[in-house]
């Protein structure tokens, strides 16, 4: 391929990868509690690093350093899901304890009063 249009095919993924990062950060602002904030945190920015990655190693393809997107892509996929399903998952139980969340606490409360009746009878 011409120069020209490895530049273009390098640019196109990168402007897509902006957008899609663009986009995750307009979620991040709309979104008014953590549950409703976790899936643009990790989804659509993971997706938009790997493409602008993937745009940058089209670009500098017979480089040594690409060997460092492609390790930066490997822990943006395996570290940023997780850590939004955690924080999601802690966000869950504070707000279910709060009350906040009000079709959930009845069932907290049956698995409280189990689990006091279960220390009871030990």
């Amino acid at each position: 391929m011409t120069d020209d249009v490895i530049e273009v095919v390098s640019a196109l993924f990168v402007l897509a990868g902006a957008l899609l990062t663009l986009s995750s950060a307009i979620g991040l602002v709309r979104f008014r509690d953590t549950l409703s904030r976790m899936h643009p945190a990790a989804k659509p920015q993971v997706l938009g690093l790997l493409l602008v990655l993937l745009g940058a190693g089209v670009r500098i393809y017979p480089s040594i350093d690409l060997g460092m997107l492609v390790l930066a892509a490997i822990v943006a996929v395996s570290t940023a899901p997780v850590i939004a399903n955690r924080v999601g998952n802690l966000a869950y139980r504070e707000s279910v304890e709060d009350g906040t969340i009000t079709h959930e606490a009845p069932v907290l409360e049956k698995f409280q009063a189990s689990e006091a009746n279960r220390r009871k009878r030990r």
